[in-house]
């Protein structure tokens, strides 16, 4: 079986978010990518180029916001206060 290897173009993101529970600034990251491949097409069907695919990527950055926007500790103790409400 041919097995083939298409180059990968990344882009790092970080960003510095607020807590939701105690609102201490947090840094949170994430690297997204895409490969070159022909498989990765335009909407008109054409194959994206290099340059599309960092634009894509770029604009993807810049809608980023971390799904884990909350410390651990702070995770803890919410749980905590939870369950104390719950057994009131």
């Amino acid at each position: 079986m041919t097995s083939y290897t298409f180059e990968e173009v990344t882009r790092k993101v970080t960003k510095r978010v607020p807590c939701r529970v105690c609102g201490a600034k947090m840094t949170r990251s994430e690297t997204l990518s895409q490969t070159i491949n022909p498989f990765n097409k335009n909407p008109d069907g054409t194959p994206k180029t290099r340059e599309q695919i960092m634009a894509d990527l770029k604009a993807k950055a810049e809608r980023w916001h971390p799904w884990n926007d909350i410390h651990e500790k702070c995770i803890a103790t919410e749980v905590a206060r939870k369950r104390t409400e719950a057994s009131s």
